[in-house]
């Protein structure tokens, strides 16, 4: 706890002025400001109308959320699957800081190799820690599993659930009763869930890839799988293998599966919406809905387009979506188009509630940019720290450079390094490619192109290099490791 005396001595004086300066627990408002962080888990920002998504109507309350709201359409995350994503949005580190590099592949090994994974260390300040210490009563309702409290991501929560893998109106129901019972004091509440994660269950546009008796079969298949999985009768293993005998494991109906996911989880954003309406919380909030990394769905390999990703850094494994309301709809329909990153989400939490932060935060507040005065564009970076090799990525002035590290290296190295050979790279001009199909790299090559990619690899070096390392280990207990097993993360 000494790390937090000095953010405790801030606050005073931080909060007895916030009744002028911003929307904080002192502002004057009856039980202060409400924060709601919620983590929309595998989802990437293309498949949402509010981001352009024309097929199907999948998001109409986070649409209406974001008419509130200011939404930025270009916001990478920090890598390309949940433990480092999440610790990033929690503590505003990049991943090779806050040290959550670890990889399930660790564990494919045959007991070769310790059962081990790092954590994040208690040496970190998260958000929820800032806000505790701010007098906010702390709550996160989670799916667990890879941000299992295990991991540290319980640090600064006063109520940790892991119940949240898929929503019933059981699991949202207690959230909801814990909303309730803090409604008159600073509550923060963070919320993640893999509803739109592998498997997925949402039917609701299977007609349009199947004739409708095999549709409304599949739907009745899925239900069962369901029930079974709410039981924990069956793991998600058994989904691709169901989809399989059925001979429905084609990209059209998993993507149609997995937007239907995200239709699913939208219904529920708009369950938590009327809530807050009900209690009266919902014009003094201050909400985020955000995500820690996409899917692929045949955008590289025809043949990949189930349970993809970890493993690059491509826009759709990156590029997720970021709403933020403000107390009073204040800046409401905005749109951002400049860069941002996951590590500047929680600087501008604590920027709207004008609270202090710890000094190693590494993100941005991102008022700048919807007050229409921000000069420095910024650079993202992104690591994949989930294959055995691993690729790192840095977003500057509309190009983006990929590197990749091979699987010896990461192995003798770590993955907090980039060594002097690579293994590969790929260069994109994202204001003509935004979808990164057109390697710029690739013969025949421009001396230009070169020189781009020379600078922006030196650039991420750097970047790689500065970074102080900073992690505990934890051993993986047999309950986790099975339940890491029967996602797929584990073999």
């Amino acid at each position: 706890m000494t790390r937090l005396v000095a953010f405790r001595a801030a606050l005073v004086v931080a909060l007895a002025t916030a009744g002028c300066t911003g929307f904080g627990p002192g502002s004057g408002r009856p039980g202060g400001t409400p924060v709601i962080l919620v983590s929309w888990d595998t989802t990437r920002a293309d498949r949402l109308n509010c981001y352009g998504y024309p097929d199907r109507r999948v998001t109409p309350n986070l649409d209406a959320l974001a008419d509130d709201g200011i939404l930025f359409e270009n916001h990478i995350s920090a890598a390309p699957w949940t433990p480092p994503a999440h610790a990033s949005l929690l503590t505003s580190l990049w991943p090779s800081t806050h040290g959550v590099i670890g990889s399930f592949w660790e564990f494919r090994d045959d007991g070769h190799r310790p059962q081990a994974f790092n954590r994040l260390a208690e040496s970190r300040t998260t958000l929820a820690e800032v806000l505790q210490a701010g007098g906010y009563a702390t709550g996160a309702f989670t799916g667990g599993l890879t941000i299992d409290p295990h991991f540290g991501f319980d640090q600064g929560f006063e109520t940790f659930r892991t119940t949240m893998f898929k929503l019933t109106d059981e699991n949202v129901g207690e959230m909801r009763d814990w909303i309730g019972e803090r409604q008159h004091r600073p509550f923060f509440l963070f919320w993640h869930t893999f509803e739109a994660h592998a498997p997925y269950l949402g039917t609701a546009f299977l007609s349009e890839v199947l004739p409708e008796r095999e549709a409304e079969r599949l739907r009745e298949a899925v239900g069962r799988y369901a029930a079974r999985f709410e039981r924990k009768a069956v793991g998600p293993a058994w989904f691709p293998k169901m989809l399989k005998r059925r001979r429905a494991y084609t990209r059209d109906v998993t993507e149609a599966l997995y937007v239907g996911s995200i239709a699913d989880a939208d219904r529920w954003l708009g369950i938590l919406v009327e809530d807050l309406r009900g209690r009266g919380l919902y014009d003094r909030a201050l909400i985020v809905v955000t995500s820690d990394h996409g899917e692929e769905f045949g955008d590289r390999s025809p043949e990949i387009f189930y349970d993809a990703h970890g493993a690059s850094l491509h826009r759709e494994m990156v590029r997720v979506p970021l709403v933020v309301k403000l107390p009073g709809q204040d800046r409401g329909g905005t749109r951002v188009e400049a860069l941002t990153r996951g590590v500047d989400v929680m600087p501008t939490v604590l920027d709207v509630l004008s609270l202090p932060g710890p000094a190693e935060m590494q993100g941005e507040s991102l008022r700048p940019l919807w007050e229409g005065r921000e000069a420095t564009p910024r650079v993202a970076y992104a690591e994949a720290l989930q294959d055995r090799h691993e690729q790192k990525a840095i977003q500057s002035s509309g190009y983006k450079l990929i590197v990749q590290i091979d699987a010896g290296t990461v192995a003798r190295q770590g993955r907090a390094h980039v060594p002097a050979v690579l293994e590969s790279r790929w260069l994109f001009d994202l204001s003509s490619d935004p979808n990164e199909r057109q390697d710029l790299l690739a013969a025949p090559r421009r001396s230009g192109d070169e020189r781009r990619a020379d600078a922006l690899e030196v650039a991420l070096r750097g970047h790689v290099a500065a970074q102080e390392t900073d992690t505990d280990e934890v051993e993986v207990h047999d309950e986790l490791l099975q339940q890491l097993r029967s996602l797929g993360y584990v073999e």
